[in-house]
């Protein structure tokens, strides 16, 4: 039988009337139909009848021998009603481009044509081999759960055989669910909804009275699943175009935006930012390869918000098993953590085993700089076509971070001192210009300190400026080494170095030096296995606005007080109180 018009009923009569053969689906009317045969073979072509409360358009077929003897009539009965009405379904469904419109219509065209009590239209979800819910009419909303797992029940038997499936005394099958039992269903029809050969989802009717479906229901149920199949085709094409375009504007609108700033942190802003248009999460990481082959995790968002910056090994986390392996991750529950075994950092990059995680590489030809890792709290919560935006939008952000570590390079050597590695006299003076500023506006303390190697020169002139060089290098790592992180040491000329001391008083300036004086005389410098006893004379002053009224004078009476020190022996640190108090004696 064609399923095209596998809504029809078909008998075959001799030409005076008697029943040859019928169509399993005309068996439960053939008792009525025998009755009117006689009349039905002697009819026009077309005619209308009534058969237990349903009209039927009836075709007659003459059948004809090859010697020119009619040898039977074929009479085809549609219902008329079903084929106007699958006509406006189709109609109706051509004109929905949302999956939930297309699903709600359906069920509902469906139990009012095949007169059910209640209906179901799961969700086929192929990629991660699962049924859905999809939509439900006159059935419990919990009732029916994401369905995983194991093949088993008769959901996936109408998927995996691709047939329906008609079950006329549902609470005696041993496949029945006792929560439809339990709320009376008696009768189930269901059919694949098959696009080609591709399973979309099941159409499911129930009746809950005595009155089970009939085979011409199922033909039925059929036809109104093809229409179905093109219409939930439709709709997802519309779904992925709409987010193709989505997708397409977001990566254009962050290359724009990625393309506007060479600032570090800016840029991680702006990448967080790209990241949460395409998807949703709760966490989000930018990992980075350091060139001591650690990782460094430089942007860490948590749903309690931002976390510090963390440098760990690269065997840790799932960001450095794809900086390891340079593959993409797209992980939900315990048993899809890959192997190797790695250490997980639940509290940064979150559990899969809760949760779903993606994470992407930052590559730049064959080389991988970092990584992107999201996690959202709910399972299977990313697709693939997720996986494959974040992958699109990597490509971008590695050149992007690699420009702006250019960038950070370039301006780091402008402002550093090639010898020391300390920052260099320009930048220094633009710092103590802001540090000023802020003192002035809320009025918080800020000192300088003037250093300076004694008898630099005749450790030049003794060992060679190669010694020399050696003896800078290690002065300014060990004064380092011994101040605050907010401290800004700069090499100020020569054997000469400059120091900022924020949120400092002048007392606090001068113990803080006299330790720092302490340190370095206390540490000898070893050359050939020969100490080298270095000291540092120091001069302290403290900001005050009526008296420096810009950085050059400030820093002038720091080196008058550096020289007082020379003056008074050097390996001491004076403060500009005592220029005074020298002056008066």
């Amino acid at each position: 039988m064609n399923r095209s018009v596998s809504s029809e009923l078909y008998v075959l009569s001799s030409p005076t009337g008697q029943i040859l053969a019928v169509s399993e689906a005309m068996r439960p009317l053939q008792a009525q139909v025998s009755n009117l045969l006689a009349d039905l073979t002697q009819s026009g072509e077309n005619t209308e009848v009534v058969l237990s409360g349903r009209t039927y358009n009836v075709q007659r077929q003459v059948l004809w021998s090859e010697d020119g003897q009619v040898f039977g009539i074929m009479l085809s009965f549609r219902t008329m009603k079903s084929d106007a009405r699958l006509g406006e379904m189709a109609l109706t469904l051509s004109s929905k481009l949302e999956i939930e419109h297309v699903l709600e219509n359906v069920v509902r065209f469906a139990m009012e044509l095949l007169d059910a009590d209640a209906g179901a239209l799961p969700i086929y979800d192929a990629e991660l081999d699962r049924l859905l819910p999809g939509h439900l009419v006159n059935l419990p909303v919990d009732l029916i759960v994401p369905i995983t797992g194991k093949r088993r029940g008769l959901m996936w038997q109408i998927i995996d055989q691709r047939t329906s499936l008609l079950i006329a005394d549902y609470a005696d099958h041993p496949a029945a669910l006792p929560e439809l039992v339990n709320i009376g269903v008696r009768s189930l029809l269901a059919t694949p909804i098959l696009y080609g050969q591709t399973p979309l989802g099941i159409l499911a009717i129930y009746r809950m009275r005595n009155e089970p479906f009939r085979e011409s229901d199922r033909d039925l149920l059929q036809a109104i699943a093809q229409q179905t199949a093109i219409a939930l085709q439709s709709a997802r094409l519309y779904r992925r175009a709409i987010r193709d375009a989505d997708e397409r504007f977001a990566l254009y609108q962050t290359s724009i935006e990625l393309g506007a700033t060479l600032d570090l942190e800016q840029l991680y802003q702006v990448i967080h930012r790209a990241v949460t248009r395409l998807v949703n999460h709760q966490r989000f990481v930018i990992a980075i390869l350091n060139e001591q082959r650690l990782v460094d995790y430089v942007y860490i968002i948590t749903p309690d918000g931002r976390r510090t910056h963390q440098r760990l090994p690269l065997h840790c986390g799932l960001a450095g098993y794809v900086l390891r392996f340079g593959v993409s991750l797209r992980l939900s529950g315990a048993h899809a953590i890959p192997e190797p075994a790695i250490q997980l950092l639940p509290d940064i990059e979150g559990d899969p085993a809760q949760g779903t995680l993606m994470a992407t590489p930052l590559s730049l030809g064959d080389r991988i700089i970092g990584a992107l890792v999201v996690w959202n709290n709910q399972y299977d919560a990313y697709s693939k076509a997720d996986l494959n935006a974040l992958e699109l939008l990597a490509a971008t952000v590695a050149v992007a971070l690699q420009n702006a570590f250019r960038f950070a390079q370039i301006q780091t050597l402008a402002i550093t001192d090639n010898l020391t590695g300390l920052i260099n006299r320009r930048h220094f003076l633009n710092i103590l210009h802001h540090e000023i500023e802020r003192s002035r506006r809320y009025h918080t303390p800020v000192s300088v300190a003037m250093i300076d190697i004694d008898y630099f020169k005749q450790i030049n002139d003794t060992y060679g400026h190669l010694v020399g060089d050696h003896v800078l290098r290690e002065v300014a790592q060990r004064c380092r080494q011994h101040l605050r992180d907010v401290d800004i040491l700069a090499r100020y000329g020569g054997e000469e170095f400059a120091l900022i001391l924020p949120e400092t008083t002048y007392e606090q300036a001068m113990v803080a030096s006299e330790r720092l004086r302490k340190t370095i005389a206390a540490m000898p410098i070893m050359l050939d296995g020969k100490s080298l006893h270095t000291t540092l004379s120091i001069g302290v002053a403290s900001f005050h606005p009526t008296l420096y009224p810009d950085p050059s004078s400030f820093i002038a009476d720091a080196d008058r007080a550096l020289y007082l020190a020379k003056q008074r022996g050097r390996n001491r640190v004076c403060g500009v109180q005592e220029l005074t108090n020298n002056a008066e004696s």
